[in-house]
């Protein structure tokens, strides 16, 4: 709004652009429809996540021999500068399992990932005590891979959480 010393001229303009930001991200939708997005994009996204996980097992196997090889590695180095950066590749990794397993379905490893990359990332770590806390996750990670669990639930993934749990209260 605008003043002018003409006192007859006391109308506001209201001037209404087109915001094309949301055009490019995808905020108006064509069909007017709220929430919409289209079946066609959803069904290429599914099917690149489905290719993605076909390999799926074997990353992980991958990112679990690189984290039980990082683990084996600093357990070797006194407290240090380099002991901190092999504790923030271990974190890195427990980060990426977490990832790729929530992506696929393997929710028990991605809890395990999940628990030990917030271990890490929130804990001073004690020699004495990360290598108890640190290795029942590594252990527990191991066990929940080779015998092929992807749910969350079941005798065994109840058990190796309530390990992972004893060691982490008793030990943190």
């Amino acid at each position: 709004m605008s003043t002018s010393n003409n006192n007859d001229d006391k109308s506001v303009k209201i001037y209404k652009n087109k915001n094309r930001l949301k055009d490019k991200l995808g905020v108006r939708i064509p069909t007017n429809e709220p929430g919409h997005i289209d079946p066609e994009i959803i069904d290429e996204a599914q099917a690149i996540i489905d290719e993605m996980c076909k390999g799926c097992e074997e990353v992980i196997h991958e990112h679990l021999d690189n984290l039980s090889s990082a683990w084996e590695e600093m357990q070797k180095i006194p407290a240090s500068q380099a002991r901190t950066e092999k504790s923030e590749e271990i974190f890195t990794i427990s980060h990426e399992i977490k990832d790729i397993a929530s992506l696929c379905g393997y929710n028990l490893i991605a809890h395990f990932a999940e628990s030990l990359r917030d271990y890490i990332s929130e804990t001073a770590l004690n020699l004495k005590n990360q290598r108890i806390i640190i290795q029942a996750h590594v252990d527990a990670m191991t066990t929940v891979h080779k015998n092929s669990i992807k749910d969350d639930g079941g005798p065994m993934a109840e058990e190796l959480k309530k390990m992972v749990k004893i060691a982490i209260n008793k030990y943190k």
